[in-house]
């Protein structure tokens, strides 16, 4: 895909990255994070239920997965079935781990992936399988908003 790719370290937390299906979207930052890329917020880490997180949507049960829904769908997202690109909409991806979710990508107009890995770099991914792993699981709630 490109040259620009994330280091051997990193992509040791992600198997199914390759040299070909993924590349470096912008540089390495703390100013926020997946959820808040999902959101295209880019000055705040986000994340419902948790301390020191930014979080603008009412809190409606202790369970973060539904309150991550409950965010997405007070934001105009309806669930969905598939990550299949759709005409005409915006799709995110919620990966989810045995504790529950874990990661969150957004869907390009290309049908291409974007995702924001922790503190580190925001990368454009080919698919969702790209990050499936331990460190985030997989990507199984799937969400669509109509693109302005």
């Amino acid at each position: 895909m490109n040259k620009h790719s994330l280091s051997g370290g990193i992509r040791k937390v992600f198997p199914n990255l390759t040299n070909n299906n993924h590349l470096i979207a912008s540089p390495k930052t703390d100013n926020y994070n997946c959820i808040a890329w999902s959101f295209e917020v880019n000055s705040k880490c986000m994340w419902p239920s948790t301390t020191g997180y930014y979080w603008p949507f009412e809190t409606i049960t202790i369970d973060p997965l539904e309150n991550m829904l409950a965010g997405y769908l007070e934001n105009g997202y309806e669930k969905c079935d598939s990550p299949d690109l759709e005409a005409g909409f915006k799709k995110v991806a919620i990966y989810v781990g045995p504790e529950g979710p874990r990661h969150a990508a957004l869907q390009l107009e290309s049908g291409k992936w974007t995702s924001k890995l922790g503190n580190l770099e925001d990368i454009q991914h080919d698919t969702l399988e790209c990050l499936e792993s331990e460190a985030y699981g997989k990507a199984v709630v799937f969400l669509r908003k109509r693109r302005n």
